[in-house]
């Protein structure tokens, strides 16, 4: 038995040995290691990198220069990269060296992402593997003092389309007038100067906003061909504080088209606040309209060159290219043959006025007039006015609604009075016995009798709105929808009636109404393809509304206040006087709706009388022209 025994403790003796054997040889392995793997370190220097952790790199590095971190730091902001990444290749090591080639994915502000080709070189000191760190690690090329450098180049603007793809913009030379803080003796000569020139209030004030705020900056005010500067001259020039650009950009086609294609000119301190990186100050951007409002489209990406330059500022060589990418056209439904003749027809008229057209079967502007061209608000988009009798169109829908139909008794009285309120007759004289002539004399006193028997107040809101009054357009550019709110009591319902009272509108939106009442289909404004309101819905008409209304306009042209003014045939109107303000007598806008064919159109002339005196022959006009021009 003894002998059993100590057989099995030699055993045991043995394989304790063997395990001790095991431990001090993996100690002795452990104390042998060489460290971390070199594809362990360019990966943590990789991820350093990336997280722009500099004391982490730092610590990475083989013998790392004083300037380490403000190298690596300034070269990422000189290129104004916002995030980086770093794909490595396939490491390979040659004795105490080893070298991995990495793409950096550097991603530029506003730009995008440029790849940087370089490469790691490691080197193992003392058993532990570290980045063998030189300039030309971060870039191929640099050298210690170069530094690296962004330059940006754009591609052509992309157009500014009409109908068919034809271009709206033009190049010519223009004149950049503006202001610099710095040089302004005396605000007001210099606001009173611009005011005189042409310049709205507006656009001087945001001017000389802009350059007190930043006052070594070119705060541009307005833009003139080269023609009108050199009138201007004169009396603008002297003025210090006033300062001038002259280059060749691209115009609209047509004066008329400033309010919808707008203009570029040299970017501002706050839109270089606004837009950022990769814009500078020498930028030339959308000022206005749609090239303001379709900047970043129609500018697209700008190409990135970096390059590496030396410290005396001589180019030592191209490091990464980014090709650009050009903008994409804005396309818009302006037909220039239609625009020219609005714009013809309303050249001669020496009262602000606006005219829009359209196609009444798609609801797409075809043509929209501001006049004057440089008067700073849209009147034909964003105006908003009472409009005054072409509002009936409205109270007669809800009219026929209620079951009345142009032969429905009315009557005419000189006066009517309502809740203590006096209303009188604007433009119809004739004797009327229904609703028929009283839409086609645009009697007054009829509409509130009627509408004060047959309507409650609800009812001029919800009509309104089956035209889509109250909607504000999303058509590409700022446009006023209209606003009809409920009447508050019985004289505010019979102002109402009459378009009086709260009621204001757009002669884009009363375009649009006389379009739906031309097709049956009630559609949004539409202007530029892939706007909001491109793809709405469209509503119906009630059909009677639309015959009775057809019948009631045909009767305004035929016989009515826009008779005998030379509108052409098949030519459906409402004319319109529209109170306002103060003063005996009150100031009135002169309206007139209506459409011919599938041609829809509103037009008003600010304080210009009656409707069908002053609108009738201007409209005449513009289908005389438009016809001459074969469109």
């Amino acid at each position: 038995m003894r002998s059993a025994r100590s057989h099995v403790d030699v055993r045991a003796r043995a394989d304790l040995a063997a395990a001790v054997v095991l431990l001090i040889a993996g100690g002795l392995l452990a104390g042998c290691s060489s460290g971390p793997s070199p594809q362990a370190t360019a990966a943590s220097y990789l991820a350093d990198w990336a997280n722009r952790d500099w004391s982490g790199m730092r610590g990475l590095v083989a013998s790392p220069p004083a300037d380490f971190v403000a190298v690596n730091s300034s070269a990422l902001s000189d290129l104004t990269v916002t995030g980086a990444t770093f794909r490595p290749g396939r490491l390979r090591v040659s004795g105490a060296t080893a070298r991995e080639p990495v793409t950096e994915q550097l991603r530029l502000a506003g730009i995008g992402v440029i790849d940087v080709k370089t490469s790691l070189a490691l080197v193992r000191r003392k058993g532990n593997w570290f980045v063998a760190w030189s300039p030309a690690t971060i870039a191929p090329k640099l050298r210690p003092g170069d530094q690296l450098s962004l330059q940006v180049s754009w591609p052509p603007r992309a157009q500014i389309l009409g109908v068919g793809g034809v271009p709206l913009t033009k190049q010519a030379a223009v004149v950049t007038i503006g202001v610099e803080g710095q040089r302004i003796k005396s605000a007001n000569a210099v606001r009173a100067a611009l005011l005189a020139a042409g310049a709205t209030s507006q656009e001087v004030s945001t001017a000389l906003t802009g350059a007190k705020a930043e006052p070594t900056w070119f705060e541009p005010v307005f833009t003139v061909t080269l023609a009108r500067y050199q009138q201007l001259k004169p009396a603008i020039y002297p003025i210090p504080g006033t300062v001038f650009q002259e280059l060749t950009q691209r115009t609209p086609i047509t004066a008329g088209l400033g309010y919808v294609v707008g203009s570029v000119g040299p970017v501002t301190a706050q839109q270089l606040h606004q837009l950022g990186p990769p814009y500078n100050a020498q930028s030339v951007v959308g000022q206005t309209g749609l090239e303001l409002a379709y900047q970043r489209q129609l500018a697209g990406r700008p190409g990135a060159t970096i390059t590496v330059v030396s410290r005396g500022g001589t180019p030592v060589g191209t490091v990464a290219r980014l090709s650009a990418k050009p903008g994409t056209a804005v396309r818009t439904s302006i037909d220039p043959v239609v625009q020219r003749a609005a714009e013809q027809a309303l050249s001669g008229e020496r009262k602000q006025a606006a005219l829009v057209a359209v196609n009444a079967r798609t609801g797409q502007v075809v043509a929209s007039v501001s006049d004057p061209a440089n008067g700073g608000l849209n009147l034909a988009l964003d105006g908003a006015f009472p409009p005054g009798s072409s509002f009936k169109v409205i109270t007669s829908t809800a009219l026929i609604s209620r079951g009345l139909t142009p032969s429905s008794p009315a009557t005419c009285p000189p006066q009517i009075t309502v809740d203590g309120e006096v209303f009188h007759n604007a433009e119809g004289t004739a004797p009327i016995s229904n609703l028929l002539a009283a839409f086609a004399e645009s009697c007054n006193t009829a509409f509130i009798g009627l509408a004060t028997r047959h309507l409650t107040a609800a009812e001029f809101p919800a009509t309104a709105a089956l035209y889509r009054i109250g909607t504000t357009p999303q058509l590409g550019l700022p446009a006023f929808g209209g606003s009809v709110p409920e009447p508050t009591d019985e004289a505010d319902l019979a102002a109402t009636a009459i378009g009086q009272a709260r009621v204001l509108v757009s002669p884009l939106i009363m375009a649009m109404v006389a379009a739906a009442i031309d097709t049956g289909v009630v559609h949004a404004a539409r202007l530029v393809a892939g706007a909001a309101d491109d793809k709405a819905s469209t509503t119906r008409l009630q059909p009677a509304v639309v015959r009775y209304l057809h019948q009631m306009m045909a009767q305004v042209v035929a016989t009515g206040t826009a008779s005998g003014k030379g509108l052409p045939p098949g030519t459906y109107a409402k004319t319109g006087t529209a109170q306002y303000g103060s003063g005996n007598p009150l100031p009135t806008d002169a309206w007139l709706i209506g459409f011919n064919g599938n041609l829809a159109f509103a037009m008003v002339v600010v304080d210009g009388g009656e409707g069908g005196p002053t609108d009738g022959p201007l409209v005449a006009k513009f289908f005389d022209l438009l016809r001459q021009a074969g469109g």
